[in-house]
């Protein structure tokens, strides 16, 4: 009995029952955990497709299941993907210029800069965003970098580096008027291993350096504006689904001193790769100003909010 749960294989089992796995609508070619063991030291887990098991000290993903309370009503909507169900729980007091930002909800979307980017969280008033596409080039193929010059993001020198790159040259190509709305983030640099809990994957650390509210003990701690999506973190997910996703992402946090997570891209999980001879993807992680208002929108994903200062 807890507030958010996951499905378990039967229920997987019902969504296909009449059909096959492939024409599941719980099947999004990525392999996610169920609920229920299925044996002393195996849970049972979707395979891309199809129920499997897995040892369960491995790193996947999860699709969190929620119970509604029976007095909730839908307001508007029609129950599709691009038209939901809104109901009487959701923030609805949205004033054009006169909303801040910071008041929102994590999942909702942003147009920042003519791109789409979802909202993280909001910490000291600031609101976190993950780009939802990969940097691409004018020709709309992903760029693909080493993450840095070592484990520890912020230390690469020159536009070899993502680290570097994505705070020189992609942070001088965003326009002035959305340039004005960022502020400089905190990344936390833990070191999650196979054996971590999600506090340990942003709190561990070979080099202790600060004290957070979150962390247990102390952490090492990046500062900037422009950062990645730590491992674990709300949607540091790949594009597309399963095998049509077209580049693997790197991650913030490091594997050991000579390697780093990245989400795999055939079958979105957790993995990692060699530091120095290894490139891949990435979607930015960026920071904006309390002061940054909400013009426009209902921060859906085909109507995002528009924002000014």
């Amino acid at each position: 009995t807890a507030p958010v749960g996951l499905l378990n294989s039967y229920e997987y089992y019902k969504s296909y029952q009449n059909t096959s796995f492939n024409n599941a609508y719980l099947n999004i070619s990525y392999i996610w955990w169920l609920l229920n063991s299925y044996s002393s030291s195996n849970i049972w887990i979707v395979s891309i497709d199809n129920p499997s098991n897995n040892p369960c000290i491995h790193f996947l993903g999860v699709r969190p299941v929620i119970i509604l309370k029976s007095d909730i009503t839908i307001i508007e909507g029609l129950g599709s993907k691009n038209n939901p169900y809104k109901i009487t729980s959701d923030k609805e007091n949205i004033i054009p210029n006169m909303t801040l930002l910071n008041t929102r909800t994590s999942g909702e979307y942003v147009n920042f800069d003519g791109e789409l980017y979802r909202i993280v969280g909001i910490e000291n008033n600031t609101t976190k965003l993950n780009k939802m596409d990969y940097v691409r080039d004018e020709n709309e193929t992903v760029i693909e970098k080493n993450f840095s010059s070592s484990v520890t993001y912020g230390s690469g020198d020159s536009d070899i580096y993502f680290d570097y790159y994505l705070n020189n040259t992609w942070y001088n190509s965003i326009s002035e008027t959305y340039k004005n709305m960022l502020v400089e983030g905190t990344y936390y640099l833990g070191t999650p291993s196979t054996i971590s809990s999600y506090k340990e994957a942003i709190c561990a650390t070979a080099s202790n350096t600060v004290t957070t509210k979150d962390c247990p003990k102390t952490s090492s701690i990046w500062t900037g504006y422009v950062g990645l999506p730590r491992y674990g973190e709300m949607f540091a997910s790949q594009q597309g689904s399963g095998y049509s996703s077209s580049n693997k992402i790197w991650l913030l946090s490091p594997r050991t001193d000579a390697r780093i997570w990245n989400v795999d891209i055939y079958n979105g999980y957790g993995a990692y790769d060699n530091l120095e001879s290894d490139v891949n993807g990435v979607r930015p992680s960026i920071n904006l100003s309390p002061a940054v208002k909400i013009t426009g929108g209902t921060g859906l994903k085909n109507d995002p909010f528009e924002i000014s200062l």
